[in-house]
């Protein structure tokens, strides 16, 4: 059965489609900003639209990003020029497509699907929607999240009824039988592969609500490190490995300096850097470039559940 993307707080911890998005004809715009780690502005690329989930390329050249189609309700997912903000549709059907994430070279993506009867992964060429290949159909909720560096595993995340989000492993050769990374009682989320495949970043409620972002060995263990200070989610790392970057509950972006080894993760630091305003908690709000020096944000524009908001200078306040 379809799972409903509940409307939900700016940090949601819970992933699901956007039936109740599709039922509010509400409008909701947001623009594609870049931002310097001091969070001042450095351009928009792109119009203002009702942006989902936003995912760089490898190379860092385009954005793969769910934009919603006002008819039907359903999100599409569109590729951006990360400099011009030039942008081609990348899927158009019936679907609601709200996540991708690319393969190591770009040169292929894996997506999910959702529609009545209808839960699926496909991977597809990155430049052509049409030769998309089934991966995964099941009854769960799915969306991809992570590509192994080394190109032969995705993390997606999956959504059961016994036992909520859950992260799992699917192998893209051999039986391709997907099998639990993290399968617990607690809410486990927003999964993403170390730059050198031997860790994992994560959110997970672990007893608490509130999520907290962890690192954990790849293939799991019995071992955790946690991360956040005080809550986080959306984790990303620094192309070297050496920062992970993530959003804390009242939408500041945090960065915190990491050393890993082969028997630990030491965490330096926890710095704040620059407030987030964007639309939609349970969506990547943000990437990064390789070298950890600009961000690309999905900065609110207009949102009816309040005062219209217009992003300047550095980005807004929390919301």
């Amino acid at each position: 059965m379809l799972q409903v993307l509940r409307r939900i707080s700016c940090l949601a911890t819970v992933l699901m489609p956007l039936a109740v998005l599709q039922a509010q004809p509400a409008l909701v715009l947001s623009q594609l900003v870049w931002f310097d780690r001091m969070g001042m502005r450095l351009g928009a690329i792109g119009p203002l639209a009702d942006h989902g989930n936003v995912e760089l390329s490898p190379d860092g050249t385009r954005a793969a990003v769910a934009v919603t189609d006002r008819g039907p309700g359903t999100r599409d997912i569109w590729m951006y020029d990360a400099t011009s903000g030039a942008r081609v549709r990348f899927t158009e059907d019936a679907a609601d497509e709200n996540w991708l994430i690319w393969s190591p070279d770009g040169r292929r993506v894996v997506l999910n699907a959702f529609e009545a009867g209808r839960l699926e992964l496909f991977e597809a060429p990155a430049e052509s929607h049409d030769m998309r290949r089934l991966l995964l159909a099941n009854a769960d909720g799915k969306w991809p999240v992570s590509w192994s560096p080394d190109g032969r595993v995705v993390l997606f995340v999956s959504n059961a009824r016994a036992t909520g989000n859950d992260i799992w492993v699917l192998p893209l050769t051999g039986d391709q039988r997907p099998y639990p990374y993290l399968q617990t009682a607690a809410s486990e989320n927003w999964a993403a592969f170390s730059p050198d495949g031997k860790f994992v970043a994560f959110s997970a409620t672990s007893g608490g609500e509130q999520p907290e972002v962890y690192v954990a060995p790849f293939p799991a263990d019995d071992r955790r490190w946690r991360v956040s200070a005080d809550g986080g989610t959306q984790a990303r790392w620094r192309r070297d490995g050496r920062e992970i970057y993530y959003v804390a509950p009242d939408r500041m972006l945090m960065v915190s300096t990491i050393e890993t080894t082969a028997s630990a993760v030491v965490l330096r630091d926890v710095v704040p850097l620059f407030r987030l305003s964007f639309p939609y908690g349970a969506y990547h709000a943000f990437d990064v470039t390789a070298d950890g020096q600009r961000f690309l944000v999905n900065t609110l524009a207009v949102d009816p559940r309040g005062p219209a908001t217009v992003a300047r200078g550095t980005c807004c306040s929390s919301r």
